[in-house]
């Protein structure tokens, strides 16, 4: 049973008693209406939790066991912006003015001020040791000395709406209010780690008070503790209903006669991020149904005696909501190799569009994972190596060439990314796969004749999770990079699992037609799926 048929089940047996569902990672456990009505930077200084008010410019100690406020100080500045707490003084940063101030939370006066250095400064934070701001104009996270406000180093902001900064003891957490995340961020090189879902609309505040997040949300006016620790992992958003007719089309224009025809459909199931919503439709009926060695199951139609201009069309026709998902991966929570099931081990094996012994992979696997044996972190740096060495470009080379090739001329399709990342993982022993299929082009009714592909691996204790490294080409900031990991769209209907050379699909996805000729005969082949938007009540 896969994992949303369980949650499915779950959902009916609550629902019917009365009951809330499993908490979801990012889930609000505890909700505080906030003291004013324009929160914006938080932090926490072991006993309480401070909000800074944007209106009345207030600073607000809040106990976070009752949400009442026990301390008010008034703000330096006119713009609160940035709160962090280094033991001994409450830091605010002030966009208006540009001064960050020191201030001694027993007096309320501001013992040190320093120059924030930025045309925008955003959040603040403290790592132990320095500082970190958001520098909103520029875009980056600037590390600061308390001494004398001057920057040490710098890293790229996670988005370009991040709000405000937080420090969990080992990352970095930044908040952002335009796509409603909160990121994790590796301070080292400003790579997005881990990302989740914000409760409210516009996250604003954000603050670690050693166990869990806390956020403030600016247009709800809540304050919220968040469940990091729940055991669902997987959120599933935006759905939308589609019809499907996907079609195989042959034709022979002769003057001879085709002598079979065989038509393989991959047929689509429920997965995480599609719900089948009626029986599949076939036209004509297919002869059989058949899986290859991966488990991929098929729709088999046969033709015989095709004469000179006859036009077959296999069609199989469904109806499916397909769900944004969201896969929420902290790297410490992943397991060790040693936990792989038997069974996935399977993809582990090589394929004559991988070549996992050739040179050529081997050397990119030793320069990417080197001697890392943890697999997240194995599955990442592969991943941050093929962003970095491959471009995405179909000409004037490409298709569906082997890794070895596409590695060693640096552009590559969908297919060849997924080659790629698929021949790397299985030769550093991280079992890989790739997902198929078609893919919504509009909001409204259209035709896919292009698809889509790209792989997945298999991480201990989360399964298989989908990656799309050939998709980070118009991506610029880590936050969307990182969702490359872990996402699937509602755009896409997939139709085919596998690990390739099926004796069914060959290296295809979607479809395969194959046919035997007698004499002379043209043939076109074509494939499409035209879908269409359903209004549901």
């Amino acid at each position: 049973m896969r994992r949303t048929e369980v949650y499915r089940v779950f959902a009916i047996l609550f629902l019917c008693c009365g009951l809330t569902l499993p908490a979801m990672v990012g889930d609000a456990a505890r909700t505080f209406k906030t003291p004013g009505h324009h929160p914006t930077a938080m932090c926490f200084d072991g006993t309480l939790i401070w909000l800074a008010d944007g209106r009345t410019a207030e600073l607000n100690g809040i106990e976070p066991k009752t949400g009442e406020v026990v301390k008010t100080l008034k703000a330096p500045g006119f713009d609160p912006v940035g709160l962090a707490w280094d033991g001994e003084l409450l830091w605010c940063i002030d966009a208006s003015e540009g001064w960050i101030y020191g201030i001694d939370v027993k007096t309320g006066i501001a013992e040190k001020v320093l120059e924030s250095n930025s045309p925008k400064p955003g959040g603040l934070a403290f790592d132990g040791s320095f500082l970190w701001m958001i520098d909103r104009g520029n875009k980056k996270l600037l590390k600061i000395n308390r001494m004398d406000g001057m920057m040490h180093e710098n890293i790229p902001a996670p988005s370009p709406d991040a709000k405000d900064l937080t420090f969990d003891g080992e990352y970095l957490w930044a908040s952002d209010n335009d796509d409603d995340m909160l990121y994790r961020i590796d301070r080292e090189n400003g790579n997005v780690i881990t990302y989740v879902r914000s409760v409210g609309p516009y996250p604003y505040g954000i603050c670690w008070d050693g166990k869990t997040l806390w956020t403030a949300d600016h247009q709800t006016e809540e304050l919220c503790k968040l469940d990091l620790e729940a055991k669902d992992f997987l959120r599933r958003l935006e759905p939308k209903v589609y019809r499907w007719e996907i079609v195989q089309e042959f034709r022979n224009y002769g003057p001879d006669t085709v002598k079979d025809v065989d038509v393989f459909m991959a047929v689509p199931e429920n997965l995480d991020n599609q719900d089948l919503l009626e029986e599949i439709g076939y036209d004509p009926k297919p002869g059989e149904f058949v899986k290859d060695r991966w488990g991929q199951t098929f729709a088999r139609f046969h033709y015989t005696d095709v004469a000179s201009d006859r036009i077959l069309r296999s069609v199989m026709k469904v109806k499916a909501r397909m769900n944004n998902t969201e896969c929420y991966i902290f790297p410490e929570r992943v397991g060790e190799l040693k936990d792989i099931p038997k069974e996935e081990k399977i993809y582990l094996q090589d394929g004559f569009k991988y070549d996992i012994k050739h040179p050529v992979v081997q050397q990119a696997v030793k320069a990417a994972v080197g001697n890392e044996t943890r697999p997240y972190w194995m599955m990442r740096k592969i991943f941050n190596y093929i962003l970095d060495k491959i471009e995405y470009k179909l000409k004037p080379l490409g298709g569906w060439n082997p890794a070895p090739t596409v590695l060693a001329r640096g552009t590559g399709s969908c297919s060849e990314y997924s080659f790629v990342f698929i021949a790397m993982c299985r030769a550093a022993g991280l079992p890989a796969r790739y997902a198929g299929s078609v893919v919504i082009r509009s909001k409204d009714k259209g035709i896919d004749d292009v698809w889509h592909r790209w792989p997945e691996v298999y991480l201990p204790n989360y399964g298989w999770v989908p990656v799309d490294p050939s998709a980070e080409g118009n991506r610029p900031y880590p936050g969307d990079i990182a969702r490359l990991i872990g996402t699937e769209s509602n755009r896409y209907l997939i139709t085919t699992r596998g690990g390739g050379d099926s004796q069914y699909l060959d290296f295809y996805y979607n479809f395969n037609c194959r046919w035997k000729t007698e004499g002379k005969c043209r043939i076109v082949s074509k494939q499409y799926g035209e879908f269409v938007p359903v209004v549901e009540e």
